[in-house]
């Protein structure tokens, strides 16, 4: 089935509080916001970029890993404006050069070919991967990397793991995993190809897919 697109001021993700989705990714049964985190600090540290883009990055999570005398600037986009206020609050005092975009991945513009490390964790689940890989193709600096997460089917897992946060529940209906094979095919087809990837277990038996991508040579 096709990933829909879900930009918009119908994007479901609007109605979700922040508490209640950082309540959800870090509660026991799913304990994916401490994951994330850390693959991006891997990531970060490994690469050392001076530019960093986050799509989808919610509350900025992860942000924390940044150093500020590495990295001069970060760009945050995120649908939900409440999200990046959080942000904001927490890091803009830390990272001077944080610049907060609240807006739709499937139409937002950044700089061509300014960023070393361009970070997208689990937004190809609600959006068309190959339109948007091509976008950060472009964004991509000649020597940079795609940093993408992906979530992995399981056989008995349901995709949004119930907890108490029940706003959460708005999410089943659009929210589509991403054949692997098919997204590196995507992928491939914008000009990037795979450094590294890993399969990551989670609680309760879910996986993501962590990999990496440059942009291949001209």
């Amino acid at each position: 089935m096709a990933t829909p697109d879900i930009g918009g001021r119908d994007n479901p993700w609007l109605a979700i509080p922040a508490e209640d989705y950082e309540g959800h990714m870090a509660s026991p049964e799913v304990g994916q916001l401490q994951v994330l985190s850390e693959l991006f600090g891997e990531a970060y540290r490994e690469l050392r970029p001076a530019r960093v883009a986050a799509l989808g990055c919610a509350t900025g999570n992860g942000f924390e890993h940044i150093d500020p005398q590495i990295t001069s600037q970060v760009v945050g986009v995120d649908i939900n404006p409440r999200y990046l206020e959080i942000a904001r609050t927490r890091f803009a005092q830390r990272l001077p050069g944080l610049q907060l975009l609240a807006e739709d991945l499937t139409t937002c513009e950044l700089a061509a070919a300014a960023f070393e490390l361009v970070s997208a964790t689990l937004v190809f689940e609600y959006l068309q991967p190959a339109p948007l890989l091509s976008r950060i193709a472009d964004w991509l600096a000649p020597a940079g990397t795609l940093a993408a997460v992906l979530q992995l089917p399981g056989d008995a897992c349901a995709q949004v793991t119930p907890t108490k946060f029940r706003s959460l529940e708005c999410l089943a209906p659009v929210m589509r995993l991403v054949d692997p094979e098919e997204f590196l095919a995507a992928a491939a087809a914008a000009g990037l190809a795979v450094y590294r990837a890993r399969e990551v277990p989670l609680p309760g038996g879910k996986r993501f897919l962590a990999v990496m991508l440059k942009p291949t040579p001209h």
